[in-house]
């Protein structure tokens, strides 16, 4: 069977967000997410939960249990990351034939088999079951979606599918442009649907998964039977009267869409509009009243996002935005004191590092000239020599994730280290395909690496046995130019550093826009960058301008620390519950409290 998907979302604000995550992991193996989450900085929240819950899925157990169970398993560890906030849910997955849904909250299942459209019920915590057939379509929808579209729901699930993503997706964005100063309530925001629609096999009566493939406990989907159709007569008159119905709801098709395009502009023009006169005001009243001019300076703020998430490419909503920022600012530290935090020769005499990496309280230094890599724990600020060249050959970078330290090397491939009994062995044989790799990272027990040769990411999943063959991280159809590209960073997006001062970053494989607003003046030759699940912002070395920049992951300035430092320093690293930055400076690791 083959799967094929559309998807619509509208539009979110910064305490209510809606999104849907479709992973596939081989053709028929499909993990699938919806999460409606109210809470602060929602959209944020909620795309690490899903991705999280998606890694887990991807994720091969040391022993193989059904797909019912896996699937509870990762429902039971999204109520855990959802405690205490207000959500619906409703994760599934496809795995050959087989549907499996579990949910809880406010997110409806719609299962439309030939000329009958059916509720699938699913009871909170409880997993639902079935066999899918040729021609079959899902939808699931949040509850805004299904009230919104009322008596029209049916109609709409007869659309094909490009079309249904095409005019739904642009009728919840654009509707909320008759609200009071476009201000979107969460019963408008956050509307979200997803259509499956089954392809391949003949059709085939719908049956409930068999009690060997579900345990006791899943509950059946259970679907009114469905009538025969009767016998088509008069086969001409039929043609013609189907092909005058097709061309009429053509023209009305094309009608509709227009109507929404014009309603999406004038929603979009609305709002720019609105960021305008919020700016000139801010400007008017910086004089005279510094704090009503960063109120509006922050109102226009709020509006620009509101006009890119209609258009996240409009150059002219961009150029605002930069400068509404500019204008926000940030705290700046002109004068950082550092302190001496590690004199690595003292642990090995002429020991010279490049780069750092940090993953649960252990600080990773590595060496490439003798092939030296030194592990630090800083609860216990205690320190060893994990391996030298004899074990890592040619080794070029390093990085830990959790007890595992990730080495590329380039005689030997890719070499994991355990960080307790200090073993060695090979995850990847150098490979033919890979072109000039640049950076290695660890997250989430697998490994990246960034080839900028290739302008791919080769990612390696741990399996049961080791880990995988090479995958593409960059989905088909994605170009990038990883061109004098630096270092790369991953939490749930993956980021890549330029020597040119240009921040890349990709979610899911897809190239995600990203730019940097509120800077007086451009990065300059940085040398390396740092941000992780564990920390909430972006932390670049700007060695040209012996500064260290923060920012949101979103790219808004936060704080700028001067300091000589900076501009001598090859790499870095941030602890932000504990407020340290560790700054790598060859045979020294300085370092400074974040204010």
């Amino acid at each position: 069977m083959k799967f094929q998907f559309a998807k619509a979302v509208g539009l979110n604000t910064d305490r209510h967000a809606t999104q849907i995550i479709v992973t596939p992991d081989g053709e028929n193996d499909i993990f699938i997410g919806l999460l409606d989450l109210t809470s602060e900085d929602a959209f944020t929240k909620g795309r690490q939960i899903l991705s999280d819950l998606s890694d887990a899925y991807i994720e091969k157990p040391e022993v193989e249990i059904r797909a019912g169970e896996k699937l509870k398993e990762i429902f039971d560890k999204a109520l855990e990351n959802l405690k205490a906030q207000e959500f619906s849910i409703i994760l599934a997955v496809v795995t050959g034939k087989a549907l499996y849904i579990i949910g809880q909250g406010e997110i409806l299942c719609f299962l439309r088999r030939l000329d009958k459209i059916s509720t699938l019920e699913c009871p909170s915590g409880q997993i639902v079951s079935g066999f899918l057939q040729e021609g079959d379509r899902i939808f699931f929808a949040t509850k805004n979606l299904t009230d919104y579209l009322g008596e029209g729901l049916d109609t709409s699930l007869e659309l094909p599918r490009e079309k249904w993503e095409e005019e739904i997706g642009a009728s919840i964005t654009a509707d909320v442009s008759s609200m009071e100063d476009g201000v979107v309530d969460k019963d408008s925001s956050g509307r979200a649907g997803l259509i499956i629609d089954v392809e391949g096999d003949k059709p085939e009566v719908f049956t409930p998964v068999t009690e060997d493939i579900v345990s006791e406990e899943t509950r059946k989907i259970k679907i009114p039977s469905i009538p025969p159709l009767p016998p088509l007569r008069g086969k001409i008159t039929l043609a013609v009267a189907a092909l005058l119905i097709v061309l009429v709801i053509l023209g009305a098709g094309i009608k509709y869409k227009n109507t929404k395009d014009k309603e999406r502009e004038d929603l979009f023009n609305n709002f720019l509009q609105q960021v305008q006169n919020d700016t000139k005001e801010a400007e008017n009243l910086k004089t005279l009243n510094p704090e009503e001019s960063l109120v509006k300076f922050r109102s226009a703020l709020e509006n620009v996002e509101k006009a890119l998430e209609i258009k996240p490419k409009d150059q002219k909503a961009l150029d605002l935005k930069n400068q509404i920022e500019e204008n926000i600012g940030g705290k700046r530290v002109d004068d950082t004191n550092f302190s001496e935090f590690l004199d690595l020769e003292l642990i090995k005499k002429g020991f010279k590092a490049n780069y750092l990496s940090l993953s649960v309280g252990k600080l990773l230094s590595f060496n490439p000239d003798d092939g030296t890599l030194i592990i630090v724990d800083l609860a216990k600020k205690s320190q060893e020599i994990l391996a030298g060249k004899d074990k890592l050959g040619e080794g070029k970078f390093a990085s830990i994730n959790g007890t595992s330290v990730f080495v590329y090397s380039s005689d030997k491939g890719v070499l994991r280290i355990d960080v307790g009994n200090e073993e060695s062995s090979q995850s990847a044989k150098s490979d033919k395909e890979w072109k000039e790799i640049a950076d290695i990272t660890g997250f989430a027990g697998n490994f990246y690496l960034l080839d900028k040769g290739a302008n791919q990411i080769w990612k390696y999943l741990v399996t049961s046995t080791g880990y995988s063959d090479k995958r593409k991280y960059l989905v088909d159809g994605v170009k990038a130019d990883f061109t004098n590209a630096l270092r790369m960073q991953i939490e749930s997006s993956v980021y890549i550093l330029k020597g040119s001062g240009e921040i890349l970053r990709f979610t899911r494989g897809e190239s995600d826009h990203f730019s940097i607003g509120g800077l007086d003046k451009g990065l300059n030759s940085p040398k390396s960058f740092y941000t992780s699940s564990e920390v909430e912002n972006l932390y670049i070395l700007d060695s040209g301008n012996s500064r260290l920049i923060v920012v949101s992951k979103t790219g808004a300035f936060k704080a700028s620390y001067g300091g000589d430092k900076f501009a001598s320093a090859t790499d870095l690293v941030v602890d932000e519950e504990e407020k340290k930055l560790y700054l790598l400076e060859r045979s020294k690791i300085w370092e400074m409290e974040l204010k």
